[in-house]
């Protein structure tokens, strides 16, 4: 995984818009127990989308939720199968 051009955050409705707008998913990675985090391609784009993001930029209800539902989806199997 080339560090260098990818994206942390712990936060889930971020991630999820990052996604709804063609970020890719690295990985989700577990930091400590119950707590994960999300790797996200381009981390230039995500700087730029997370100042979008904290001013209310809109997203496709349905997509974003999907989004969010699959990244909910990605925890548990951390949690029930492990890394």
């Amino acid at each position: 995984m080339d560090t260098q051009n990818t994206y942390k955050t712990d936060d889930l409705l971020f991630a999820a818009f990052l996604l709804t707008n063609n970020i890719k998913l690295v990985n989700v990675v577990e930091d400590f127990p119950r707590h994960f985090s999300f790797v996200l391609s381009d981390s230039k784009k995500c700087q730029e989308l997370k100042i979008s993001f904290l001013n209310n930029a809109p997203a496709p209800a349905r997509q974003l939720f999907s989004q969010r539902e699959m990244l909910l989806s990605e925890i548990k199997m951390k949690n029930q199968y492990g890394k």
